[in-house]
């Protein structure tokens, strides 16, 4: 009838998955930790950026939409329920589309704050950018000058950058 073998497994898998905080969609789980208190570093986050979310849309030049996607994918699934958040993409994902709600997110995970460019050599940052009427974000690698998202907007004026 059934082999036992491959059923215990099977079982403990469909336990943990009830348990609070457990990504419930396998694409949310994929990259998601093992061990207890996982936070992935912001250069986890990069290497998980691909410029698309995992719902199959691609919203034009949507900064938001697509770093989103990469913190979830690397392993921050608190973004899919965040009361930060209100407004969503319409693929079904439930990935961030606005620049400003990515920072106050930011915010309130941060524990190093910078204005302005940064300097070399300081590892990655969550950067927020703005000049009036237009709001950006991404993560800045300052050991090599590479960013992750649809631009590096370094010429505007609102340079802000966050670490935790």
């Amino acid at each position: 009838m059934f082999n036992r073998r491959y059923i215990f497994p099977l079982v403990i898998a469909l336990v943990l998955l009830t348990l609070p905080g457990c990504a419930k969609r396998h694409h949310d789980r994929d990259l998601r930790g093992a061990r207890a208190n996982f936070e992935p570093t912001l250069k986890e986050v990069a290497m998980a950026y691909t410029e698309t979310c995992v719902g199959g849309d691609r919203e034009s030049n949507n900064c938001a939409h697509f770093l989103s996607d990469a913190f979830i994918r690397a392993g921050y699934t608190e973004l899919l329920d965040s009361e930060l958040i209100t407004e969503r993409c319409t693929c079904g994902a439930g990935r961030v589309v606005r620049a400003q709600e990515m920072l106050k997110w930011f915010q309130s995970k941060s524990k190093r704050f910078h204005s302005g460019r940064l300097e070399a050599g300081t590892g990655y940052w969550a950067t927020y950018q703005e000049k009036p009427g237009r709001r950006h974000v991404t993560i800045l690698d300052a050991n090599t000058g590479r960013f992750y998202g649809t631009a590096d907007c370094k010429n505007w004026p609102v340079q802000w950058n966050y670490q935790w």
